[in-house]
Order: C-alpha cells, then sequence, then structure tokens
C-alpha cells in the first residue's frame, strides 16, 4: 500500500489527466488543435506555388525559396534545417498522441458498452460516423505524402531536392496523383469539420446561443482548408500553372 501510495504521488498531473477519461478527451483536442494549426499554415505556404515558376531569388519559383526559407530559418546560430525538423517531431508526437488517445477512448468507450448493446446513432452526423474511417485514410495518406515529397522516394516522376515546383508540376501531370490528393482532401474536409466541431466541445466552448456559429465556422474551414490545397493540383493538372523554370543555382536531380 506504501509503495502504491508513493507511486501515486509521483505521478504528474499529465499522467493523471491521460488516465481519465475527460483529460484524455481534452489532451486530444488541444493535439488536435496542434495539428489543424500546422494543416491551416501548410495550406498557406502551398499557395506560393499558384505564383507561377518564376518570381523567386535564384530565377526559379517563389514556392521553391519558401521551401529554402523553412530550412534556412535559425541559421547560422543553428544547423540548417534544424528548426523544421524539431517542428516535424513535434508534430509527430502531437500526431502519435492523438491517434493513441482516440484510440484507447475509442476502447474504452466500446468496454463500457454492455454486451450486445448496439452503438448509439442517433443524433450523430455521416462525418462523425465515418471519423473512424476518415482518420485511418488520412494517416495512409500523410506517409504517402511524406514518402512522396520530403523523403523523395515514391520516384514515378523524377525528383529534385529544394525544386518543390518541379516536383509537383511532375506529379501532377499523372492523373492517378490527382485523384489521390483529392480523394485524401476530401477525407481532410470531413475529418477537420468533425473535429473542430468536437474540439469546441470539448474545450467547453460551445453553448446553444453559439452553437450553430462554431458549426458554420468549423465547416468553413475545413471548405476552405480543402479548396486551397485542390488549387495546385487542379491547377497543375488543367495546365493554368506553367512548367517549372530552373534558375542558375537549381539542385541537382537526387540520386536514387
Amino acid at each position: 500500500m506504501a509503495t502504491q501510495e508513493l507511486r501515486r504521488r509521483r505521478r504528474t498531473w499529465i499522467g493523471e489527466a491521460w488516465d481519465s477519461n475527460v483529460g484524455k478527451k481534452v489532451i486530444v483536442a488541444v493535439t488536435g488543435l496542434v495539428l489543424v494549426g500546422y494543416v491551416v499554415l501548410h495550406m498557406i505556404g502551398n499557395l506560393t506555388t499558384l505564383l507561377g515558376a518564376d518570381g523567386g531569388d535564384h530565377g526559379g519559383a517563389q514556392v521553391d525559396d519558401y521551401g529554402h526559407w523553412l530550412r534556412e530559418f535559425g541559421t547560422p546560430l543553428l544547423p540548417y534545417s534544424f528548426i523544421l525538423w524539431v517542428i516535424r517531431v513535434a508534430l509527430l508526437g502531437a500526431l502519435i498522441v492523438h491517434i493513441v488517445g482516440v484510440y484507447q477512448l475509442t476502447m474504452r468507450s466500446r468496454a463500457a458498452r454492455p454486451a450486445g448493446f448496439p452503438a448509439k446513432r442517433i443524433g450523430r452526423s455521416w462525418a462523425a460516423r465515418t471519423m473512424r474511417l476518415s482518420g485511418p485514410l488520412l494517416l495512409v495518406f500523410i506517409i504517402f505524402h511524406i514518402l512522396q515529397f520530403t523523403l523523395l522516394t515514391v520516384d514515378v516522376t523524377p525528383l529534385k531536392e529544394g525544386e518543390i515546383y518541379s516536383n509537383l508540376y511532375g506529379a501532377f501531370h499523372k492523373w492517378y496523383f490527382v485523384v489521390i490528393y483529392i480523394a485524401a482532401l476530401a477525407s481532410l474536409a470531413y475529418h477537420l469539420r468533425h473535429g473542430v466541431w468536437s474540439l469546441f466541445q470539448t474545450l467547453g466552448l460551445d453553448s446553444s446561443s453559439r452553437n450553430a456559429t462554431l458549426r458554420h465556422g468549423a465547416t468553413a474551414l475545413a471548405a476552405v482548408v480543402a479548396i486551397g490545397f485542390a488549387l495546385v493540383p487542379l491547377g497543375f493538372a488543367t495546365g493554368i500553372l506553367p512548367e517549372p523554370v530552373t534558375g542558375p543555382n537549381a539542385p541537382t536531380e537526387v540520386s536514387k
């Protein structure tokens, strides 16, 4: 008993929160908020692709300059790409905590349900019922996206380190990559809409007087994010975005 009491006292408030359903929901909501913030910022960064194939400092696309700025941020005080990798690790941690938390909450909900008792579906939206499907699909897509445009291993089309515009141009002139990304964005929109609305509820921000506004806001955010991301593949697929311009300081092709 003394040992158990000592362990209990040594527990941090985060550990205690993680063990409780309410605390776990709050942690899931906070990590979800971090991921939503990243998705919005990532979309804004992607939109620099729409500025075209030239206009950058090195004669190439401005989105290439944006990618270089992300890697150079913090230098010379910190190593090249250090801050970018810190952000990536933090996002990976938030994603793992988010997924594990959702999974454990789902398992607890199932365990608390009497045997043979069907899950309650009354009042649940279609998006809410498909969260358990859209989540894993998005995880698979995230892995694919990282392999293709971060690690440059999905080399169906030519890939060059640092030439973001050229990599996107080659990929999105393949119809199947366009279909994959648009389908993923549709799944993201459904997941984001319900996730943001659930976040408001978990953090106690909802009320009868503003629920309609919060729902509309979640829907608008999901739509803006999905459309913002979709503009890039559709711009390349339709020919609106021109061919890439190789600048004088363009990096060499990555060896495979």
